[in-house]
């Protein structure tokens, strides 16, 4: 037999199966792998206690409704089974002897920390027992002959004043309140934009709107990226980071000048079509309920150039990023918040309601830093929020007692 003849050993590859399923484990691994890491990620650096990976859940009336059952391990950050920022659950019931308040709003009355951490790192997350509902219920129960106060932070970041509309229709007046205290203000108050509408202009019905609208590649695209930043802890990591990046790379570009004459006409005839509309409306419905009513405006930073000097330092930056981060900005905002003031009394006392301005709650401040940002306040300063909302509302409370049966 000649060398040429001679047999060789096959050199055919594997059988397509095996090497399907050999990638196919390699991309499990992978994947597993990365999910992993994406959850000691979330559980180190963001208090990821296992559940849901967002703060909050989708809700068909209000779009939004902080998750049930949800917690930040970086503090004591809880969310009861539902859905309010309390460690204890709430009956719908209220028990025997008890005075019940609610307090609503956005990230101010929830207690969100700092959004400025480029700025302020210190008060990134707020314990439960740092915010304004839980010392105004210490407050209220050393100071009231009652058996029991309690105070319920029915708060969610980022909602208008039509979200309280729908929300004490949906939930809070099934829990037999006694007091509802609104507190708001930065959200909804100043708008300027003469098409501004409360329910069509609202950020947080974009999700819905681009799930549930035409259907498309970019809906469907959408929609199962969505899915995955809920779903998976990889996903949600890099979606985050992606979000980031592109902010960082895209640099944060000076909005313009603010006129401040016309802004001030423009937002009187938005105000009064749209946020003070809203308030009447609770305000309203909170009369015909028989249950009284406190109307908060909420402290703003940028309000507060009377105490610069005794301010800490990080204050004082903070202070100055605001007022620098657009021309007219100051100005606006303290020729604005007067008129937005003297209408929401006059709207809400004229129905029975009661009306407190906290825009300016440094003169209670004894050197000790307030805001964490241009909002949101730290555990000091829900203290000196506490305390004012207690001073105003002691005898009112006392009053409603001693007309309960």
């Amino acid at each position: 037999m000649t060398e040429n003849s001679t047999s060789e050993p096959s050199r055919a590859g594997l059988p397509l199966w095996t090497r399907l399923l050999f990638w196919s484990i390699l991309v499990l691994i992978v994947v597993v792998a990365l999910e992993g890491v994406g959850q000691v990620y979330l559980r180190v650096f963001r208090g990821y206690a296992g559940g849901e990976f967002l703060q909050y859940e989708f809700d068909p009336y209000k779009n939004i409704h902080p998750s049930r059952n949800w917690v930040d391990t970086r503090g004591v950050l809880r969310h009861n089974a539902q859905g309010f920022r309390r460690d204890e659950p709430v009956t719908r019931r209220k028990p025997d002897g008890t005075y019940r308040v609610f307090l609503m709003g956005a990230s101010t009355a929830y207690g969100t920390g700092s959004m400025f951490t480029h700025i302020e790192t210190e008060f990134d997350v707020l314990d439960n027992s740092e915010t304004i509902d839980a010392y105004l219920e210490d407050l209220l129960s050393e100071s009231l002959d009652h058996d029991r106060v309690e105070v319920i932070n029915a708060g969610i970041p980022s909602v208008w004043t039509h979200h309280h509309l729908i929300y004490l229709n949906q939930t809070i007046l099934d829990y037999e309140p006694d007091l509802i205290i609104f507190i708001d203000g930065w959200n909804d108050h100043y708008e300027t934009d003469r098409n501004h509408d409360q329910f069509a202009t609202y950020a947080q019905t974009e999700q819905a709107q681009r799930i549930m609208g035409p259907a498309t590649l970019s809906s469907l695209i959408r929609m199962n990226g969505w899915w995955l930043f809920r779903k998976s802890a990889f996903a949600h990591v890099a979606i985050r980071a992606m979000r980031n990046a592109k902010t960082i790379l895209s640099g944060n570009s000076t909005p313009p000048p603010i006129d401040v004459e016309r802004s001030l006409e423009d937002l009187e005839y938005v105000f009064e079509r749209n946020a003070l509309e809203m308030i009447e409306r609770n305000a309203l419905l909170l009369q015909h309920e028989g249950i009284p009513a406190v109307f908060v405006l909420q402290p703003v930073l940028i309000l507060e150039r009377e105490h610069y000097d005794r301010m800490p330092p990080p204050e004082q930056e903070l202070f100055d990023f605001m007022v620098g981060w657009q021309e007219g900005a100051e100005e606006f905002y303290s020729r604005a918040t007067p008129m937005i003031a003297d209408r929401i009394e006059e709207v809400v006392e004229s129905l029975g309601g009661h009306f407190v301005d906290l825009t300016d709650i440094y003169d209670a401040a004894e050197g000790t830093q307030v805001y964490t940002d241009y909002v949101h306040l730290t555990p000091y300063g829900n203290r000196i929020v506490a305390e004012r909302l207690a001073e105003t509302i002691r005898d009112l409370v006392s009053s409603d007692l001693a007309e309960t049966p």
